[in-house]
């Protein structure tokens, strides 16, 4: 009789958590910041790491989502340039970002060039282009996509997977039939891969980010490429950034 109700108790447990489709997963951020820099200033490989790897959080059920960086400390990589002693500080923007799959919207809470910006909008629909391909990430089976992002230059390939539901993903990637466990951006500039997945009842996780000027995503990003062009730097690039200072 004990083993039988040890059984039923067991095979309950596992209905259970096959019918659960919310929880966390935990991502990790790699950016190859080598891909990065410019034939013009191939000397400064030698100063930075290939790759930077950071770490991120989504929790999410079938109708919202909330992500968000998990903290960490600031990396420093000190090097020898023309006999100066130079130290690099890798930073990362705050970001937060709600999305609410049933009534189309995404709220962003992030810094920007020493300000904070909240950006409430609709979310708009990617073309995501499906294809055959499967793979295995976390023993889960998961499907390819793809796009190419016109805004960012991007080419990003997805893998997602049916048995969760939620069309939730990360940074700025949803919308499949299916959570997004992994992001392939650029052939290998950035990939975010899940790293685990934890079913699990969410209580009040999934908050509404708050603070900063509010504006929309166009006036964002007006704001953004005024900024980088007066800087030099490329509309539309992101990622890790890095203050160099010399010793």
């Amino acid at each position: 009789m004990k083993k039988l109700f040890l059984f039923i108790t067991l095979i309950i447990s596992h209905l259970t958590m096959a019918q659960l489709q919310e929880g966390i997963i935990d991502y990790e951020f790699k950016v190859n910041m080598h891909k990065s820099i410019g034939k013009d200033q191939e000397s400064i490989k030698s100063m930075i790491p290939e790759f930077r790897t950071s770490k991120n959080r989504l929790y999410f059920t079938p109708v919202k989502s909330f992500y968000t960086n998990i903290d960490e400390d600031t990396d420093e990589v000190n090097s020898s340039v023309g006999g100066s002693n130079v130290t690099m500080r890798f930073t990362r923007p705050q970001l937060d970002l709600y999305r609410d799959f049933e009534v189309s919207q995404f709220i962003t809470v992030t810094d920007f060039a020493g300000k904070k910006f909240r950006i409430e909008d609709s979310l708009k629909t990617n073309p995501w282009r499906f294809h055959d391909e499967t793979k295995k990430i976390l023993d889960y089976t998961c499907k390819k996509a793809s796009f190419y992002n016109e805004e960012a230059r991007q080419d990003v390939v997805a893998w997602y997977t049916e048995s969760l539901i939620s069309p939730a993903g990360p940074q700025n990637f949803y919308g499949l039939p299916g959570t997004i466990l992994e992001v392939n951006l650029n052939e290998g500039s950035t990939i975010i891969t899940a790293k685990k997945v934890e079913l699990k009842k969410l209580t009040n996780e999934i908050k509404t980010p708050s603070g900063g000027k509010k504006v929309t995503a166009r006036e964002f990003k007006k704001i953004r490429d005024d900024y980088m062009k007066e800087m030099g730097m490329q509309p539309g690039a992101n990622g890790a950034r890095f203050i160099i200072r010399n010793n």
